[in-house]
């Protein structure tokens, strides 16, 4: 026989496993349609057909290199097999510090577009110089072909569909830039619906709109059939230092819509984001989302709707419920004046004391400290033993489930403890009261500061008011009935609800959440998925109190057990694998000033691996990969290759307001002159490889105070928003450098020493140092490089 006070806690548990299990069921990928599916719908192996032909052959194709050119050719047929007539768009564009000459793909359905609202479809077709990039975003060009296909044998939409595919994506954006600063359709595209990868495999999300979402959330909802989405997302992705062609497009007031897919993010920008690991469910899911939701944009009849944001998230996947962001403070305020009045109630009628609650306070504050901090302890000892790379790296490791199970049994520990230690000076509703009002509190904060956040806490102090409105009722008859002093006693299911209600609604909107948290923020998800566990674990805790003696000791033991289980399975697995492989890129550097040469290897997890360093004597500790640069590298000498400088010169037609001086030397030992005493100088500068490589790097030190930068085009001086490193430097980078250089002006004060390099995406010496890497590692991003290094000073002839 089950005792009386163990049944609510018992309840809600087998509750809660069961809403875990209904979770993970729903947020299964689609079965991906066969090339045999109807033509009018979309065929993931139809598009995975697109896909192995644009990049099976597993070779980049970053921005300017001849495989992208290859790739854009390869588009450009398909599209006018189609009947399409695809233009290209080229030109160099600024943003963010770099530049650099992308070239677009855009073509039109639906008619002209003079003088009416456009929708638009986007993806990038460039790749990162690491891998070829199949799922970013070649997934997202062969789902985008695949779509415009069907969109061909369709009825015209009401409003006219724009087909983009920007180049430079992954050089920071530039495709997206050059699109709507230059093209004249970027004046009629309102709404726009964005396709992008971070990673390999999972669900599609929906993880940015625009400013009018609150109409958005409409046509989304009732267009999408598997909605995966909530306005919390949108407040994790703007922590993460990602942007895609959206960020421009946002920027430029359009509406829309931003999917991704974020499963195996340890794939993401190596060599493993190839054909074979592209998942066709992610592609079905995604290709799915995207043509419902472009199809719905496509048939409104307004593309100018009012700016409202809204509060939203998906059911299960199953329904999306979303209410406008204005109601959410109202409703958080009325919940905390509902729970306000029930604790007077609950005062008044002696089912609780003052200090009840007061101990509950502290015992459901001290449970969240006490987690979130145990949980911080056991990632800082994972990373200090090597076992979890460091965070600000590729925090991510082969297999997580075992710090997932610990990260939430510390959740689960912390409210074991605390309810034990304070159960009888709490009690039930002493700590339901400073749980429920601590919800309360939140989701007023929420509301005012993170509306997008506001839905978790919110629900929960909803669900809490009206969980307890029985009991304080009945407290509340009894005591009329009676007309006496005594305190009415309530049945256990009346009181229990109180507290099963809340822990059922929140558990059911967090478990998606968690489900996502750790491929978006690495091993920093573990503690922050334990402190949001325990925030709705606090719903437990009257339970607890509540439960005998040995059932907490019981939880307490079990969720201990999980605790340090999972963190010994975590210490005692491998840190990486094949198939999660560690990012390790090889530089090969000539420093073109002083003829000397060395090797860099830079490693996520700032250990250096045993056959690296074997074969080529690597330093034990990591420097600075140059002066101001906030990575860090292992140094090994290297052979001389003297290969030929880059050039910083003065340009063919200097400014007529001051005209530089340069000279190419190696760095002087004495300082600039201070900002007080230096002359503010306008630079006219050309920049080029003579070795031909396709991107160079100046790095204009801090007490430069660059205020300008302006890159020579054929429309007109291209500005750019100045991008400065963590010393103060200023830096810019031009990516597929012309082999004529390029010009630019810069606005500082002078005279000052900058740092130029160029570097190439590959490796000398036939690879012998490559092939020493181990077969758990990887290069990433930019790869393995050849970079030439010189210093050059200027100095300013006249002051502005």
């Amino acid at each position: 026989m089950v005792p009386a006070g163990n049944r609510g806690l018992m309840f809600a548990l087998a509750g809660i496993a069961l809403l875990l299990i209904a979770s993970l069921a729903a947020y299964r990928l689609p079965t991906p349609l066969g090339t045999n599916a109807s033509p009018d719908t979309f065929s993931a192996h139809r598009a995975k057909a697109i896909l192995e032909d644009l990049v099976g052959d597993g070779i980049p194709h970053p921005i300017g290199s001849p495989a992208g050119a290859r790739m854009r050719e390869a588009i450009v047929r398909r599209l006018s097999a189609l009947g399409y007539a695809p233009q290209l768009q080229s030109g160099f564009v600024c943003r963010d510090g770099v530049c650099g000459n992308p070239v677009n793909i855009i073509a039109t359905l639906g008619g002209r577009t003079d003088d009416r609202d456009a929708v638009m479809l986007a993806a990038h077709y460039d790749s990162v110089p690491a891998g070829p990039g199949a799922s970013d975003d070649g997934a997202a060009v062969a789902s985008l072909l695949e779509i415009a296909r069907i969109l061909a044998a369709r009825p015209t939409p009401r409003h006219p569909i724009v087909l983009l595919l920007t180049d430079g994506e992954e050089a920071g954006l530039l495709g997206a830039t050059l699109f709507v600063q230059q093209h004249p359709l970027s004046k009629q595209v309102k709404a726009a619906v964005n396709m992008e990868a971070r990673g390999t495999s999972g669900p599609s999300l929906m993880f940015e709109t625009g400013t009018a979402n609150a109409w958005l959330m409409g046509l989304y909802g009732s267009a999408v059939a598997r909605p995966i989405t909530n306005s919390l997302y949108y407040v994790v992705y703007k922590q993460l230092p990602n942007d895609t062609d959206f960020t421009v497009f946002k920027a430029a007031a359009y509406q829309g819509f931003n999917f991704a897919f974020i499963g195996d993010v340890g794939r993401y920008h190596t060599p493993l984001d190839n054909v074979a690991n592209a998942s066709p469910s992610s592609i079905q899911h995604q290709g799915d989302n995207a043509l419902a939701t472009l199809t719905a944009l496509a048939n409104s009849p307004t593309l100018q709707p009012p700016i409202a944001e809204s509060v939203f998230f998906d059911g299960f996947a199953r329904r999306l419920i979303a209410w406008p962001a204005s109601f959410t403070l109202p409703a958080a305020l009325l919940s905390l004046v509902l729970l306000l009045a029930e604790t007077a109630i609950l005062l008044r009628l002696g089912a609780v004391a003052p200090r009840e609650i007061l101990w509950g306070g502290v015992g459901t504050i001290g449970m969240l400290v006490s987690g979130g901090a145990l949980c911080s302890g056991v990632l800082a000892v994972g990373v200090a033993v090597g076992r979890v790379p460091p965070m600000d790296g590729g925090s991510w490791i082969p297999q997580p489930l075992p710090m997932h199970l610990a990260a939430a049994a510390i959740a689960l520990l912390a409210a074991g403890g605390a309810s034990h230690w304070l159960a009888r000076r709490a009690g039930f509703w002493g700590f339901w009261t400073a749980a429920a009002l601590l919800g309360a509190v939140l989701s007023v904060a929420s509301a005012v500061v993170i509306p997008g956040a506001s839905f978790l806490p919110l629900l929960g102090a909803v669900a809490a008011g009206l969980g307890a409105l029985p009991a304080t009722l009945g407290l509340v008859r009894s005591r009329a009935r009676a007309r006496s002093a005594d305190v009415a006693v309530l049945s256990p299911p009346l009181v229990n609800l109180a507290a099963v209600l809340p822990a059922f609604v929140t558990f059911a909107a967090l478990f998606p959440l968690l489900q996502f948290l750790y491929p978006a923020l690495g091993s920093l998800a573990w503690p922050v998925s334990t402190l949001v566990l325990g925030l709705e674990a606090a719903t437990l805790l009257p339970l607890l109190a509540a439960a005998c003696g040995r059932a907490r000791r019981q939880v307490i033991a079990v969720a201990a057990l999980f605790t340090v289980g999972g963190a010994l399975l975590t210490f005692g697995l491998p840190t990486y694998s094949a198939d999660w492989p560690e990012r390790v890129n090889l530089e090969y550097w000539w420093d073109a000033d002083t003829g000397q040469s060395h090797y860099l290897a830079r490693c996520d997890s700032l250990r250096l691996p045993a056959a690296l360093a074997a074969a080529a004597h690597f330093d034990p500790v990591p420097r600075p990969r140059f002066a101001g640069s906030g990575s860090l590298s292992f140094y090994a000498a290297a052979p001389s290759l003297e290969l030929a400088g880059p050039e910083l010169e003065p340009a063919t037609q200097p400014s007529a307001v001051s005209q530089p001086a340069v000279s190419q030397s190696a760095v002087s030992q004495s300082e600039p002159a201070s900002p007080a005493a230096a002359s503010a100088a306008h630079y006219q500068l050309r920049l080029r490889s003579p070795r031909g490589a396709p991107e160079a790097l100046v790095v204009f030190p801090a007490s430069a105070h660059v205020s300008d930068i302006a890159l020579a085009t054929a429309s007109g001086p291209a500005r750019t928003q100045l991008a400065r490193l963590t010393s103060g430097a200023t830096l810019l980078d031009i990516v597929s450098l012309p082999a004529a250089g390029v010009e630019f002006s810069v606005d500082a004060a002078g005279p000052m020493t900058v740092q130029v390099f160029d570097q190439s995406y590959d490796f000398p010496q036939g690879g012998t140092l490559q092939r020493a890497r181990p077969p758990n590692a990887v290069s990433s991003q930019d790869g393995d490089l050849t970079v030439v290094h010189r210093t050059v000073s200027l100095h300013p002839t006249a002051d502005r």
